[in-house]
């Protein structure tokens, strides 16, 4: 996914920011598939593992899990018999069909320019009956508690910057909608908003890339160095499930 995705794969931090991702959504993520009823024997699609900490939550529980993404590195040593990871592109490459009662993607869709094609394709490769589950973001209620001049201004200009690599920025409020065009039923949607500040688990999922972003625009003359400091962030996720 490298072309549309806005941070290059060998970001230096790129672990670090999954294991933010992971602090935050992954309890949530849980309950949703815990909610459909996950148990063993399913066979479960991962699709952008990351850092793979769901791939080991759905392997615990007995599921037989097939983990997909671009950059394997931090999943490779979870292959085993009940794991198995694959370095996959969702724009170009293959896919299995008819095999999955589950498959999950979390902040992968919203990044990509084709993501309504690509949802067809996942949905392909679920079994009649199973589950798809997708989790991205609407950031309209993104913003800073108290913010001094600028803050905003900035992180309307990290948005654009995103945006010029395909992210679209309320895909979270349009995923059900993209749902219910792919033919899917029994669909469903929650969100769900965290609160944090520097000292919250999690923060590394924003701090990492805000300054990796913050020095590409730099050097490309659109806005100026800052000094960070503790933020409050308000940010929501939406998550759509729904059945084949």
């Amino acid at each position: 996914m490298t072309r549309d995705y806005v941070l290059d794969p060998g970001f230096a931090e790129e672990r670090k920011r999954l294991a933010g991702m992971e602090s935050l959504w992954d309890p949530g993520s849980q309950a949703l598939l815990e909610d459909l009823g996950i148990a063993s024997g399913w066979r479960c699609l991962e699709v952008g593992a990351g850092g793979g900490s769901m791939v080991r939550w759905m392997a615990d529980r007995g599921a037989h899990v097939t983990a997909i993404d671009i950059d394997t590195r931090f999943i490779d040593s979870l292959a085993s018999d009940s794991i198995e990871v694959r370095r996959v592109d969702l724009r170009e490459d293959e896919l299995p069909q008819d095999e999955f009662d589950l498959v999950h993607a979390r902040l992968v869709l919203e990044h990509l320019t084709d993501r309504r094609q690509i949802l067809d394709r996942l949905v392909a490769t679920l079994r009649p009956g199973g589950w798809i589950v997708i989790e991205d973001y609407d950031w309209s209620c993104y913003g800073f508690e108290g913010e001094g001049p600028g803050f905003g201004e900035i992180a309307d200009v990290v948005m654009g910057f995103m945006a010029k690599a395909g992210f679209e920025r309320d895909y979270g409020r349009r995923v059900v909608s993209d749902m219910e065009a792919a033919g899917l039923t029994d669909i469903r949607g929650e969100g769900r908003a965290r609160l944090i500040d520097s000292t919250s688990p999690g923060f590394d999922f924003f701090d990492c890339p805000s300054k990796a972003f913050l020095v590409q625009l730099w050097r490309q003359g659109c806005c100026r160095p800052r000094k960070l400091r503790p933020l409050q962030e308000d940010s929501t996720g939406t998550a759509g499930c729904s059945r084949r």
